[in-house]
């Protein structure tokens, strides 16, 4: 199946446009889709918030290193490349670099002028630099260099790190039609729960409803059969029982904030949280839901801290199971994620029923 990887772009931008434009159409004519600062929205947030969440986004990070160090961000006097590709290396994102050899530096200055070579702060630029050339990298000396790493750097780490990607709607199974019916027989299983604890005395007469019992076990192995098959690209439940900590900070009696963590698996939460996803809620709704669920008692207040929930969503997003947070800020389960909602629904449902009415 075609496959598109989204790739963030970091450099330094005035003295790097032609390098930055090369490395776009590369991607693009690659078949995958750039992503980099021409594309940063206005925000509130501050910018290395804003950096982060697209790189936390993306498939493949690719620092372009030319001749300067760029923008020093005020609070940790590093510029915001360096920022950029620390970040990816401290997440585990996928990346590579390419870098402009002295020669091209060189002419650069010559056709443009000393704006394009670092005049300010060279100590941190060659430290810098350094580091990048000393782990995965390429030298470029034109931009028709680029045009031919590029391509061969995505289909490296592609191959390597088994990328998830992109497909498109089209090639993947469609369980939308099934939607409504899944929620009626939520609605089904929520009302013979509330008998469940009659179910001993009652026997007898769920005996001698024993046609409507069996379509109803009927149907259910039918969504189980669909869920089962309505998997795209390979996808299975096992790849979200993966370990997940996330940070809880709670307010204390005394106003204090503690900081509280909550173990278990992207499986569990999910499992937790899928029949709200259905609905494409708010980003907020979802962390006051998942607050909500994984906090020990009622009438503890808090919230997941930030780091950790970004985290948590670019997670799901990396497995497969929930779409990119657009503009409007809101879940939406992949089909993947939709097919995985039906068989954990059916799974429960299935259970419920062997509860009360027994083995067959």
């Amino acid at each position: 199946m075609d496959k598109k990887y989204q790739v963030f772009i970091s450099s330094t931008f005035k003295d790097m446009k032609d390098e930055r434009q090369a490395a776009v159409q590369a991607i693009l004519d690659a078949g995958h889709i750039p992503a980099g600062m021409e594309l940063f929205a206005a925000s509130d947030k501050k910018q290395i918030e804003v950096i982060k969440l697209w790189i936390d986004r993306s498939d493949i990070f690719m620092l372009i290193l030319g001749g300067r160090y760029g923008t020093v961000e005020a609070e940790s006097g590093k510029s915001y490349i360096q920022l950029e590709y620390e970040y990816a290396i401290e997440t585990g994102k996928p990346l590579f670099a390419l870098y402009l050899t002295d020669e091209a530096i060189d002419q650069k200055v010559k056709r443009h002028g000393l704006d394009v070579a670092e005049q300010d702060d060279t100590k941190s630029f060659k430290e810098f630099r350094a580091n990048v050339m000393g782990k995965m990298c390429r030298a470029v000396d034109e931009s028709k260099d680029i045009f031919i790493e590029v391509p061969k750097a995505i289909r490296d780490l592609a191959e390597v790190y088994r990328l998830e990607g992109w497909v498109r709607a089209s090639r993947v199974v469609d369980t939308e039609p099934y939607s409504e019916e899944i929620m009626r027989l939520k609605d089904e299983i929520a009302v013979l729960k509330i008998d469940g604890d009659k179910a001993c005395s009652e026997k007898k007469r769920f005996a001698m409803q024993g046609e409507r019992i069996e379509k109803k076990k009927l149907y259910l192995n039918e969504m189980d059969a669909l869920s089962a098959v309505g998997f795209a690209d390979g996808f299975q439940e096992s790849r979200l029982d993966v370990h997940l900590d996330l940070n809880i900070a709670v307010s204390g009696a005394k106003g204090d904030i503690q900081n509280v963590r909550w173990t278990g698996t992207y499986l569990d939460l999910f499992a937790k949280i899928s029949g709200t996803l259905v609905s494409n809620p708010t980003d907020e709704h979802v962390r006051r839901l998942i607050f909500g669920l994984v906090r020990e008692h009622a009438d503890v207040v808090g919230v997941v801290e930030g780091r950790s929930y970004v985290r948590m969503m670019a997670k799901f997003v990396e497995l497969g199971v929930i779409e990119p947070p657009a503009g409007d800020r809101r879940w939406k389960l992949t089909p993947n994620g939709k097919a995985l909602f039906a068989k954990l629904y059916v799974k429960n449902g299935r259970e419920l029923f062997t509860r009360i009415f027994g083995q067959e």
